[in-house]
């Protein structure tokens, strides 16, 4: 039903984080650090979690976790519209891979792209009644995919303290320490 073009992207994404995570940890002298170490678990964790709630959405025959990723980021946003240099930064990702995610959206009738009124160079993804309905149906598969990864794992406060430890280090890494 959903592009397999956004299946394969997501599953080439994945890949590349697990290949990253692989070689930090077998290799170089950043892995033999505590803080490499931790680099390492974290990109192998990522890939693990990101697999798992890709597999969960194709299985439930939905669209890949990138379109939800982009839905629930605008969701959240005031009005359910975002700038797409903001969603871009949001999501990680590069503002002409933006472009072509937010594209199949578009087409697929969940988003609708619109201009600011006092600047013309500026745009918004702006969710449509029919993304929302998809969210909706989305949201419980990956919320249930979460709690069975963190769930059995770490306690409510200790996903916050991770949480915290990890907007730190993002952070530092982007110079606003």
């Amino acid at each position: 039903m959903w592009e397999m073009s956004e299946r394969t992207t997501a599953a080439a994404s994945t890949s590349r984080d697990g290949a990253g995570a692989n070689s930090a940890s077998q290799g170089g002298t950043a892995s033999r650090t505590p803080h490499g170490e931790a680099w390492g678990a974290l990109t192998r964790t990522h890939a693990a979690v990101t697999g798992r709630l890709q597999e969960a959405l194709a299985q439930g025959d939905f669209p890949p976790l990138p379109w939800y990723e982009v839905l629930a980021t605008v969701a959240d946003a005031p009005e359910q519209r975002i700038r797409m240099g903001d969603l871009a930064e949001a999501l990680v990702i590069t503002r002409g891979g933006l472009t072509k995610l937010v594209d199949r959206l578009i087409k697929a009738g969940l988003l609708e792209r619109t201009l600011c009124e006092t600047d013309r160079r500026v745009s918004y993804a702006t969710l449509l009644p029919a993304g929302a309905a998809l969210l909706d149906e989305m949201r419980p598969v990956v919320t249930a995919e979460l709690a069975i990864a963190f769930s059995s794992n770490i306690s409510a406060r200790q996903a916050d303290e991770l949480r915290g430890t990890l907007e730190r280090v993002r952070g530092s890494a982007c110079g606003a320490s």
